[in-house]
């Protein structure tokens, strides 16, 4: 009886330890060659050996693995889509929002305009840095850059519409932004598949009635802004990244935009920036899910 169990304790554990060598595989491929493997691809690759049926939390599935093991073992786990927090009620009320909660010390930083062939830079500053972050995309430029689009998602970045090709929609009829709206949206999901879309950003802030009806009326929040560095026309980081950690203050929504140089320099010194001044960068989601 005894000599059963031990063999078939050895049989778990060496299965266990087969798991675990292809996921250091995966893990080490992706990192090793990130052009030749999406997050997507090495997730579905991590399903197809049934990781996803191991118990991590169990101690008898994990009792041999040292502790950066596991460690490794739960980051591989945790990589995926993840369940976006309720907005407030007070967001899901308002015609629009500007700003989170005043009482927590937490801002959002989002990108406009994207994607574009700098999109890759701005994700691998924020995956150095380990920040969260929003990007309002273009229909038109995800058409124009569906890879980029897709990198944008499959890194666990929350998304918005930023129109379908930036026309200022309060000089439209409300079938024409009804239209702008659905192809937006259209565009992006054929990217974003199963990611949820909650959050609208009218191009260059301009909007009216119509256009706040519209989006309600596709379960999309219209949200602006309340830090602007001007950013789409300069180009010196130095200042940029100096305007928006002198303006940013508890429950501030950052205004950036892809596909410029100088934003793209200054993103460093701005995270750096905000953490002196003691503040979380989170996503516009967890942002706007304390806001009263």
């Amino acid at each position: 009886m005894q000599l059963n169990l031990k063999k078939q304790k050895e049989t778990q554990i060496s299965y266990l330890k087969y798991i675990i060598c292809i996921l250091f595989a995966v893990f080490f491929s992706f990192c090793t060659f990130p052009c030749q493997i999406s997050t997507g691809q090495a997730d579905k690759i991590v399903a197809s050996t049934s990781a996803q049926q191991l118990n991590i939390n169990d101690e008898n599935n994990t009792a041999f693995l040292d502790e950066m093991e596991l460690k490794q073992l739960k980051q591989l786990q945790d990589r995926g889509p993840k369940a976006l927090p309720p907005l407030s009620k007070s967001v899901l009320a308002s015609k629009f929002i500007r700003h989170g909660s005043e009482d927590i010390k937490q801002v959002a930083i989002t990108f406009d305009d994207g994607p574009y062939l700098l999109t890759e830079k701005y994700i691998e500053i924020l995956k150095a840095y380990d920040i969260r972050a929003t990007f309002f995309l273009i229909g038109v430029q995800v058409e124009k850059y569906p890879d980029d689009a897709k990198m944008i998602i499959d890194n666990g970045y929350e998304i918005g519409i930023h129109s379908y090709n930036h026309k200022k929609l309060t000089n439209m009829s409300i079938d024409s932004i009804e239209t702008d709206l659905i192809k937006s949206l259209e565009t992006i999901e054929k990217i974003a598949r199963e990611t949820d879309i909650r959050f609208f950003r009218p191009p260059f802030g301009s909007f009216n009635d119509s256009v706040i009806e519209t989006a309600k009326k596709h379960n999309l929040t219209t949200v602006l802004w309340c830090v602007d560095p001007q950013d789409w026309q300069k180009d010196d980081s130095e200042q940029i990244a100096r305007h928006v950690i002198e303006k940013a203050n508890n429950g501030a929504i950052i205004l950036l935009h892809e596909g410029r140089q100088g934003t793209l320099g200054a993103l460093p010194r701005i995270i750096e920036g905000l953490w002196e001044k003691g503040f979380e960068i989170v996503s516009l989601s967890e942002l706007l899910s304390t806001a009263e």
